[in-house]
C-alpha cells in the first residue's frame, strides 16, 4: 500500500493506547499509573515475557505533533517529502497540494489516545483532552461494547502487545522502507502487527470482564473461541475499515481508510493462523513475514502455496532528460482504497484490485519543471489485468473528465481537462501507464516503456523444479512442497490431508468430518466428527486446556487456564450437561464450588478463605468468618428456607462476665 509514510507503518510505531487524563504543564513526564496487570495479561496471552520494561510517559499536544513531524522527516528528508506528496497527488491518492505534515498532525492529535514509540521503546499517553480511542479502534470497540465496558484497558492491551512483539520482532524493519521493490512489504508487516494486537486485545476481554471469576472467564473465553463467536468477530471487524467511524475530519478519505484496513484484514489473517497453528504459527509468520498486503488479504497466498510478486524495476532516468524524484509500490491494499474511494464503492475496489501480482510507480521531473508518471504492474491473469486497465481509464474519466483519443484494444490514450495526457498499455498480464503534463514527452512514451524490466520471482522457478505437475494434481494421491510447507492429499483431500511444516503438522480425515488433529511444540488440538462428538485443545504457552464432549460441551466440558492478570493462579471449571447435572469450579485462590442439579438443588458445596457451606436438598449450613477477626456467622437453611443465624465473637472480645 502507498506509504504515507506507509500510513499504516507509521501508526504501527505510533499506535493508539488508553489515555491518562491528568493535565501536565510539561511536554513529557512519567506516568504514575501502574500498568503491571495489563502487562501480565499480555505476557500470558501472547506466550512471551517482556525482555525489558516499557516506560510510560504523558505527553503534550506539542510533543505529539513534534513526533509526527519527526517520523515524516526521517522517512522523507529534505525535498523528498514534497516529491512524495506530488506522486500521491498524481495517483489521485491525495488531493493536490496536500500538506502531509499537517494531515498527519491532525490525524494523530484527533485520534491518538496514546502512542507506542518503537524508536524510543516507550509508551506515550497524551495529557491533553482527547477521545478514549482512535477512530479505527473506536469502530472496533463499538463492536465489542456488549462484551466489555472497560474499553480503555482493552486498548492498552492492544498497545502493550505492540511493545512486547517489538522486543522480539522489531516493528521498524528497514526492509519495510525499501522503495526499490515492487511490493508493499511494509503494509503487510503493519497488517500482521495490528491484526495480532487486535486479537490479543479481544482475548484480554474475558480476564478484564470476569474480575477473577473462573465461571465467567470461561463462559466468555469459550464464546469468543467458538465457531459462532469467531464468525461473529470476523464479520464485525471485517467492516471496520469501511465504517464511517474510520473517517477523520480534515483527513483525506484514502488515508483514513488506509489506516483502518489493518484492523480488518490483519485481524482475520492472524486469528486464522492462531486457529490453525496457535501462537507458534503466529511467531513463524513474524519470523517469515508476508511479502505483500495481497498475501495477508488472501491468506492462501501466504504460506501453503506462496504468491510472490513480480519484480518490476524502473530506471532512475528516462530518455529526454527525465529524472526520477519519487517512487513506491501501491500494492493490492492501496489499489483497493484508490479505486474504492474514487468510485464510491469499497467493495468494487476489492474486486478491481484482486489479482495484483506486483507494481512499481515513479514520478519523474523534466526540463521546465514538467512531470511524468510511470506506473507498471503485473497481474495473476490477463482478465485481472484487463479489469485494472478499464478501472484506470474510468477513474481518469470520472475524476478528471478525461477524453479518450485513441483505443486500439491493447493501448488506450486520453487527454484530461487540466492539460495532462496519458496512455495505458496491456501486454497479457503486464500493464504500463504513462501520464504527463508535457505533450512532447507523450509522443516519445514508447521509449519510456522499454525501460521497464519485469522479472518473475525466483521462488517460482525453485518451486516448479521441486513439484512434478502429475504428482501435484494427481486426483488419487497428490503431493506438493513449497519451502518448508508440504501437503499430501488423498482423493483430492476429500479422504485425507496431511500438512507438515517447520511449525508442526496437521491431519484431516473426510474433510475433518471424521477427525482432525493439529500439533506444534506447544499446541495439541484434536476433534472428532467435526467437533460434534468431542474436541480437545491444549496450548502450553498460554496455559489453557479445553475439552468438550458433544456440541458446545452439552454432555461434558472441562476448562483449565492460567488467569492472565495473575499468572500464578490457575482456574478451572468442569460441567456435565452444561452444569445442569454437575459442575465443579476452582478459582485458583482456594475457592471451590460443587453443584449437583441446577443451582445445586441436590448438593451444593462451597469452600474458600474464611467460609464454607454444605447444602443437601437446600438443607445445610453456611459458616463465614468476619473481617479482621471480628467473629463468625453461621446460617442454617431447611429446604432453602432460612431457619436461624448465629453470630460468634472472638474469645478476646467476649468479656461480658467479670
Amino acid at each position: 500500500m502507498i506509504r504515507i509514510p506507509a500510513m499504516a507503518v507509521l501508526l504501527a510505531r505510533l499506535a493508539s493506547a488508553a489515555a491518562d487524563t491528568d493535565q501536565s504543564s510539561s511536554h513529557k513526564v512519567p506516568s504514575s499509573r501502574d500498568f503491571g496487570e495489563i502487562r501480565r495479561e499480555v505476557e500470558t496471552l501472547r506466550g512471551k515475557r517482556f525482555v525489558r520494561a516499557v516506560p510510560v510517559y504523558k505527553i503534550s499536544e506539542k510533543e505529539l505533533r513534534a513526533m509526527s513531524d519527526h517520523e515524516l522527516d526521517k522517512e522523507f528528508p529534505g525535498s523528498k517529502l514534497r516529491s512524495y506528496e506530488e506522486l500521491l497527488a498524481w495517483l489521485d491518492m491525495l488531493p493536490p497540494q496536500t500538506d502531509l505534515k499537517a494531515v498527519y498532525a491532525k490525524f494523530l492529535v484527533s485520534q491518538a489516545a496514546g502512542l507506542y514509540d518503537s524508536d524510543a521503546k516507550e509508551m506515550c499517553i497524551p495529557s491533553f483532552s482527547i477521545g478514549t480511542t482512535n477512530h479505527a479502534k473506536k469502530a472496533t470497540a463499538k463492536k465489542l461494547e456488549a462484551l466489555s465496558s472497560e474499553i480503555d484497558d482493552i486498548v492498552l492491551a492492544h498497545e502493550y502487545t505492540h511493545a512486547l512483539e517489538d522486543q522480539y520482532w522489531p516493528l521498524d524493519d528497514p526492509k519495510d522502507h525499501d522503495c526499490k521493490g515492487s511490493t508493499d512489504r511494509g503494509t503487510a508487516h503493519t497488517f500482521v502487527s495490528e491484526g495480532s494486537a487486535t486479537r490479543e486485545m479481544i482475548e484480554a476481554i474475558p480476564a478484564q470482564w470476569a474480575h477473577g471469576s473462573a465461571k465467567q472467564y470461561f463462559l466468555l473465553w469459550n464464546l469468543i473461541h467458538s465457531c459462532l463467536g469467531e464468525l461473529a468477530l470476523n464479520w464485525a471487524l471485517s467492516d471496520v475499515w469501511k465504517s464511517p467511524d474510520a473517517l477523520v475530519e480534515g483527513v483525506p478519505e484514502t488515508l483514513a481508510r488506509t489506516e483502518a484496513m489493518p484492523y480488518s484484514f490483519g485481524y482475520s489473517f492472524c486469528s486464522g493462523v492462531m486457529r490453525q497453528w496457535g501462537l507458534d504459527g503466529l511467531d513463524y509468520i513474524y519470523s517469515h513475514p508476508p511479502a505483500s498486503s495481497a498475501q495477508v488479504m488472501h491468506p492462501d497466498k501466504c504460506w501453503e502455496w506462496r504468491d510472490f510478486p513480480v519484480q518490476i524495476d524502473l530506471p532512475e532516468t528516462l530518455p529526454g532528460g527525465w529524472k526520477r524524484v519519487s517512487r513506491d509500490s501501491v500494492g493490492e491494499a492501496g489499489m483497493v482504497v484508490l479505486f474504492g474511494c474514487q468510485f464510491r464503492s469499497l467493495n468494487r475496489g476489492l474486486k478491481l484490485a484482486r489479482g495484483w501480482d506486483g507494481d512499481h510507480v515513479a514520478l519523474f521531473e523534466g526540463s521546465g519543471g514538467h512531470r511524468l508518471l510511470l506506473w507498471a504492474s503485473s497481474w495473476d491473469s490477463a482478465n485481472a489485468a484487463g479489469r485494472y486497465v478499464d478501472a484506470c481509464v474510468k477513474e481518469r474519466r470520472a475524476a478528471h473528465r478525461a477524453v479518450i483519443t485513441r483505443n486500439s484494444g491493447a493501448r488506450i490514450e486520453w487527454e484530461r481537462s487540466d492539460g495532462r495526457s496519458g496512455f495505458i498499455r496491456r501486454d497479457g498480464k503486464r500493464v504500463i501507464l504513462v501520464e504527463t503534463d508535457s505533450s512532447e514527452a507523450l509522443r516519445n512514451a514508447e521509449a519510456y516503456t522499454r525501460e521497464v524490466v519485469f522479472t518473475e520471482p525466483p521462488e517460482d522457478a525453485v518451486r516448479a523444479a521441486a513439484n512434478c505437475a502429475l504428482r501435484r494434481f494427481n486426483p488419487f494421491w497428490s503431493w506438493q512442497e513449497d519451502g518448508d510447507y508440504t501437503v499430501t492429499r488423498t482423493i483430492g483431500g476429500l479422504l485425507s490431508r496431511h500438512d507438515r511444516n517447520s511449525v508442526g503438522a496437521a491431519d484431516r480425515l473426510l474433510l475433518g468430518m471424521l477427525a482432525e488433529w493439529r500439533r506444534t511444540a506447544s499446541l495439541n488440538r484434536w476433534e472428532l466428527g467435526g467437533g460434534l462428538i468431542a474436541k480437545h485443545e491444549a496450548e502450553a504457552r498460554r496455559g489453557f486446556v479445553r475439552t468438550t464432549v458433544l456440541p458446545w460441551g452439552m454432555l461434558a466440558s472441562h476448562c483449565l487456564a492460567t488467569l492472565p492478570q495473575s499468572p500464578g493462579k490457575t482456574i478451572q471449571h468442569t460441567s456435565i450437561l452444561w452444569g445442569l447435572g454437575t459442575s465443579l469450579t476452582m478459582d485458583g485462590s482456594g475457592c471451590h464450588s460443587v453443584q449437583v442439579l441446577p443451582f445445586g438443588l441436590l448438593l451444593r458445596i462451597a469452600t474458600g478463605p474464611g467460609q464454607s457451606s454444605v447444602h443437601i436438598l437446600g438443607t445445610g449450613c453456611l459458616h463465614k468468618e468476619g473481617p479482621d477477626n471480628s467473629g463468625s456467622t453461621a446460617r442454617f437453611r431447611l429446604l432453602g428456607i432460612p431457619i436461624w443465624t448465629t453470630h460468634t465473637l472472638p474469645p478476646e472480645t467476649d468479656k461480658t462476665r467479670p
